[in-house]
């Protein structure tokens, strides 16, 4: 008899069980589509919206102190140059990078790479370039030179001056230095590509690489606006404002 009296509630309760299970699974289906359009509107989002990449300074011990910018009169112009390198020994991974700097007028300019040692530092490389103005650059590995791990070097940008010129030489100078990056860090460098590959060097720490990175992307892309404004971000995050992003 009361097995028989019990069928009834069972049958009435039902219809409230099969409700409570729809509602749940509505509900998570609800939150997943809420989650993949949270991501999707993170990815759509315009870069001054979406999370930016920072650059994270590594912790160097004897970092010398890096010259970022000099300026002086010539030709009664001023001229600005500007390594594009942080205010500390910036790293690398690779063994031939390429630098970079800026200059405000067209102007040629000798590139030096010194390796420092004890007592001073021994001149490895100098190279003439033509005049020009805005971003430059200079690919190591088309002048045979290769950085090697755990050694500082100082990196120069000198005006070159006509013979009768009474203007000084206006000289930048950077420090650079070349890491080993350990498995983990190795592996999401090959598993990345783009900005991620950009963010990954970034808040490592490996500015000049991060840097090399996104000129590059510029290069290929220079219509993209999004590419110029991380390079813009990460200058002015080492405290270095150019005037141009050519």
């Amino acid at each position: 008899m009361k097995q028989s009296r019990l069928l009834p509630t069972i049958k009435q309760a039902l219809p409230l069980v099969v409700a409570t299970l729809l509602m749940a699974i509505t509900s998570a289906s609800n939150a997943a589509e809420q989650t993949e359009d949270t991501k999707d509107s993170q990815v759509n989002k315009p870069l001054a919206v979406r999370p930016a990449i920072r650059y994270k300074a590594p912790l160097l011990d004897d970092s010398p102190e890096a010259v970022s910018q000099s300026a002086q009169s010539m030709e009664g112009k001023a001229t600005v140059l500007q390594v594009l390198a942080p205010n500390h020994t910036g790293l690398t991974v690779q063994p031939q990078p390429t630098l970079y700097w800026h200059a405000s007028t067209p102007t040629a300019v000798r590139f030096s790479i010194a390796v420092i040692e004890k007592h001073g530092t021994k001149p490895l490389l100098q190279v003439d370039i033509k005049k020009a103005a805005g971003i430059q650059q200079l690919d190591l590995s088309k002048h045979g030179l290769s950085l090697k791990p755990e050694l500082s070097y100082q990196w120069s940008i000198t005006t070159v001056m006509d013979k009768n010129s009474q203007s000084a030489a206006t000289i930048a100078s950077g420090f650079i230095e070349r890491i080993e990056p350990g498995e983990g860090l190795s592996n999401r460098i090959k598993n990345s590509q783009g900005k991620e590959l950009v963010y990954v060097y970034a808040i490592e720490g490996i500015w000049y690489d991060a840097l090399e990175t996104i000129s590059t992307m510029i290069d290929k892309s220079p219509e993209d606006q999004s590419l110029a404004a991380i390079r813009k971000s990460l200058l002015e995050q080492v405290d270095l404002n150019i005037a141009t992003e050519n």
